[in-house]
């Protein structure tokens, strides 16, 4: 295991597992945490033995709580923009990694909490687990790219409702309404997060990046120009080693051997 000072980083059976490494401060982020994530998000994107990554936090209380309020507290408007920038940064990498990525919720996510687990590909929640983006109740709005991503994946009477009141919702609203995948108890968070991990890593990892892009596009182009994209990525699997693999191995009816090429 990689101990680093506020995140800890393992790699099982290919799966890169970040931990918030913080409990006593809620696991808030503040300027080493964004450095140490950057660093992860870094050696996950370019480590060929790791094909996925599942992040979490230490404790069953708080999965992130936001930006460390003693560090908002000293810092002024240009040392502000420069973490806020940076926290946005950190996630836009986090959403566009060509690799697989879950949030694995164990407690409250708010803020840039809920920011960094919507970057996420998939989120499960424990059942204790709250989410939301309530910057409004001290005079802000999100900065990391969170009232975007909740609009997208939840629309924008939701979105509008849940920032408007600065709410946190639990984990079983969060499921109805399209911001949780799944819901599960706390003991069974990590085994659930990486049962799921290991059914998309049994995928060509060429063809889950491609299909990655092609979703995050959707709400960015056309649908007729993402359908004729789509189409062109399509053709450009079937050209691959994987491709010709998998079709191989279905019709042998055995486990494909995925190459990454």
């Amino acid at each position: 295991m990689e101990e680093k000072k506020h995140i800890l980083f393992e790699v099982h059976e290919k799966i890169g597992i970040a931990t918030f490494n913080r409990p006593e401060k809620g696991n808030a982020f503040d300027w080493t945490t964004i450095k140490e994530m950057e660093e992860i998000l870094y050696r996950v994107e370019h480590d060929e033995g790791i094909r996925g990554m599942i992040l979490t936090a230490k404790g069953n209380e708080y999965f992130c709580v936001g930006a460390d309020i003693n560090l908002m507290k000293s810092i002024e408007g240009k040392e502000y923009a420069e973490f806020l920038l940076a926290g946005l940064r950190m996630n836009e990498k986090l959403q566009r990694s060509r690799k697989p990525t879950i949030a694995a919720i164990n407690g409250w996510a708010v803020g840039a909490g809920g920011e960094i687990a919507m970057s996420c590909d998939l989120r499960i929640a424990s059942t204790n687990a709250k989410i939301g983006v309530p910057e409004l109740k001290i005079g802000l709005i999100p900065g990391w790219g969170g009232i975007f991503r909740l609009t997208r994946l939840v629309g924008q009477t939701k979105a509008l409702e849940m920032v408007l009141t600065a709410s946190n919702i639990p984990a079983k609203e969060a499921k109805e309404i399209g911001l949780i995948n799944k819901v599960v108890e706390p003991e069974k968070l990590m085994n659930e997060a990486k049962a799921m991990m290991g059914k998309i890593l049994q995928n060509a990892p060429i063809a889950i990046s491609l299909a990655k892009y092609i979703i995050r596009s959707e709400a960015e182009i056309p649908f007729y120009i993402g359908e004729n994209y789509e189409a062109m990525v399509s053709i450009l699997t079937f050209l691959t080693r994987d491709g010709k693999e998998g079709m191989e191995a279905f019709f042998e009816k055995r486990e494909p051997s995925w190459a990454g090429t």
